[in-house]
C-alpha cells in the first residue's frame, strides 16, 4: 500500500480510498434507511402527521448511519502501525525533564498510591523513575 494514499484524520491513520468507500457506504445506507422509514410510516400509519413521519424517518436514518459506521469499521480497519521499543533510562529521564515534573512532589504522591498500582508501575519500570531513584548520571 502506498503511503501517499494515507492520511491522518482525528489522530488515526486511514487509507483515503477506504475512507471514500466508507463515506459512500454511509450515504447509501443512511439515505436508504431514511427513505425506507418514510415509505414504511406512510404505508402503515397514513393518519400520522407529515412532520412526525419526517422526524421518525430521520431517527431511522441515524440508525442507518450507525450501522454503516459499524460496517465500515469492520471492512476498513485503521492503518496504524504500532511500534513498541524499550526505552532507556536516559529516554525516561528526558521525558521527566520535558514534562518539568517536581521529583519531590512525585515521591510524595507515590506514597499515597495503592499497592497494586505501585506493583504495576514497578512492572513497567516507571516507579523508580518517578520515585527519583536515579538521576541522569544513574545516581540516587
Amino acid at each position: 500500500m502506498e503511503n501517499s494514499r494515507l492520511a491522518d484524520i482525528w489522530g488515526d491513520t486511514v487509507d483515503l480510498r477506504h475512507l471514500a468507500y466508507g463515506m459512500i457506504l454511509g450515504i447509501i445506507i443512511a439515505l436508504a434507511s431514511y427513505l425506507g422509514g418514510v415509505a414504511y410510516l406512510k404505508a402503515n400509519y397514513p393518519k400520522l402527521p407529515a412532520n412526525l413521519i419526517t422526524g421518525y424517518s430521520l431517527l431511522v436514518g441515524i440508525v442507518g448511519c450507525l450501522v454503516s459506521a459499524f460496517i465500515a469499521a469492520k471492512v476498513f480497519p485503521p492503518k496504524r502501525e504500532l511500534k513498541e521499543a524499550e526505552l532507556s533510562a536516559e529516554d525516561r529521564l528526558l521525558v521527566i525533564e520535558e514534562l518539568k515534573l517536581d521529583q519531590d512532589a512525585e515521591r510524595r504522591e507515590l506514597e499515597t498510591l495503592p499497592p497494586e498500582i505501585v506493583a504495576e508501575m514497578q512492572q513497567l519500570k516507571l516507579y523508580d523513575l518517578f520515585a527519583g531513584q536515579a538521576d541522569a548520571k544513574g545516581k540516587r
